[in-house]
């Protein structure tokens, strides 16, 4: 007689197999990789920053009447 055993499939997410991936890595590699991640989410913050600004700058020329029909120069 012939058994099979159910093979059990585990799934892991991709963040999962990235953080075993990272942990693997020589803490050099990951303090590398830390600094790139670090310097990502500053740039990041600073555009948002301008963005946030911009519109503000932008919603009170709107709401003082002083709107300029030419979008390109809402930003001179």
């Amino acid at each position: 007689m012939i058994t099979t055993a159910d093979t059990q499939t585990t799934e892991m997410s991709t963040v999962d197999a990235l953080w075993v991936l990272i942990k693997s890595q020589s803490k050099r590699v990951r303090q590398a990789l830390i600094k790139r991640l670090m310097e990502e989410q500053e740039k990041t913050a600073a555009q948002q920053q301008m963005v946030e600004e911009s519109l503000t700058r932008a919603f009170d020329e709107l709401h003082a009447g002083k709107a300029h029909h030419n979008a390109r120069n809402l930003f001179k």
